[in-house]
């Protein structure tokens, strides 16, 4: 015989798991959230002449601090900005030049601002869209491995970027949520064995807890 007792406590857990009041946006609103991200290239550089044919670089993923907020301009449009604590990446070599493994070191930071469209629901979870512009700055270039000593100098970046996430209502101020990013980077690296143009085009990652003002 099924316990009412239980069954009433199971129905209590599973309502407020996935049947929560939805916490609606309303303009005005802020959220802050905080957690880990991770930035995931998918280009490599163009041909390296100097180091023969098909010689090539690719940046390795990296992960670090993020941060992402949005201020609701209207009850479903808002303004998002994501930050993180810069990334260091290391570049390998790709093609002909693939056995001389990390051949430099390049650190950035990738702040993105973007427009969204956040959808009101009648659920916790509320999914979000944006659109914008990213801005890559670069610094503290060095080579290493078989290029250690040689000067490397990256271009800094403008580019657009698209935007996808979900925040889950923990309640009326707390939030935990996932958004992922595609970033145009495409920028030009100098060095002291030829200049190359760099398609970066990273997938970023976004996992965070947050909380609303």
């Amino acid at each position: 015989m099924i316990n009412l007792k239980h069954a009433a406590l199971g129905a209590a857990i599973t309502a407020a798991l996935f049947s929560a009041q939805a916490m609606a946006n309303e303009a005005g609103d802020l959220k802050l959230r905080v957690g880990a991200a991770g930035v995931y290239p998918t280009g490599e550089s163009g041909n390296i002449d100097a180091l023969g044919s098909d010689a090539k670089v690719e940046a390795d993923s990296a992960w670090s601090l993020g941060l992402s907020l949005t201020y609701m301009l209207t009850d479903n449009i808002g303004v998002g900005l994501l930050g993180a604590y810069p990334f260091k990446h290391d570049i390998q070599g790709k093609g002909s030049i693939s056995g001389l493994g990390n051949v430099a070191e390049v650190t950035q930071l990738p702040p993105t601002l973007t427009l969204e469209y956040v959808f009101n629901n009648s659920s916790a979870f509320t999914p979000f869209v944006g659109a914008g512009l990213n801005y890559t700055y670069f610094w503290d270039e060095k080579g290493k491995g078989a290029l250690d000593g040689t000067t490397v100098d990256v271009d800094d970046s403008w580019g657009y970027a698209l935007e996808a996430g979900l925040d889950y209502d923990i309640n009326d101020k707390w939030m935990v949520g996932a958004q992922v990013y595609y970033i145009n980077i495409q920028t030009r690296a100098k060095t002291a064995v030829g200049n190359f143009d760099v398609d970066v085009n990273p997938v970023a990652y976004l996992f965070t807890a947050g909380y609303k003002f």
